[in-house]
């Protein structure tokens, strides 16, 4: 047994906390806390998609590509105006037996409903994929997605609320509304 590689690992393993607590500390007395994120939310019913090719069939042999949201990850930075939050969407995507080829796209959306009706409440994006030679399962981040938020208070910071979805046609929101039953 390794006594002092234990005891070094131990001390910083305790440390760490007390160093990071107090460069805490020191950064409230310099500067006033700032605001967290306001919330992010992935919609359950926009979760996921299921891609068919053309026509009426809808078994698994006419799925081009499904896909999940699965995470994300973000910050924000405040200045005089606001907060400005930036924010990376995580997907997994599988490539179906109905694609014809190795490249996909699948839209999402951003959107903060406190904007509407300005067009600028919802913002949609495409992801284009291209799967690996004999891959067709991938995870894939998009560019980070910024947007600014007029407020710095926690109060009116959580009015702002961000969702997160598939852009999707009413024929695929209907079959994910249709699954969860």
């Amino acid at each position: 047994m390794n006594t002092p590689r234990i005891a070094r690992l131990l001390f910083l393993v305790l440390a760490a906390p007390l160093a990071l607590s107090g460069c805490d500390a020191l950064s409230r007395v310099k500067n006033k806390v700032p605001p967290p994120c306001p919330p992010v939310f992935i919609l359950s019913d926009a979760a996921t998609i299921t891609k068919y090719k053309a026509g009426s069939g809808r078994d698994l042999t006419d799925v081009e590509v499904e896909g999940e949201i699965v995470g994300f990850k973000g910050e924000c930075v405040y200045d005089d105006k606001g907060g400005e939050v930036s924010l990376q969407i995580s997907f997994n995507l599988r490539r179906g037996p109905a694609a014809v080829n190795r490249k996909v796209e699948v839209s999402y959306f951003v959107a903060i409903p406190k904007f509407y009706p300005d067009p600028g409440a919802k913002g949609i994006f495409t992801l284009p994929v291209t799967f690996p030679d004999s891959v067709d399962h991938v995870r894939a981040s998009d560019d980070e997605v910024v947007m600014r938020i007029p407020v710095r208070t926690k109060e009116l910071i959580d009015n702002y609320e961000i969702y997160l979805g598939f852009q999707m046609t009413p024929e695929e929101l209907e079959a994910n509304r249709r699954a969860k039953r």
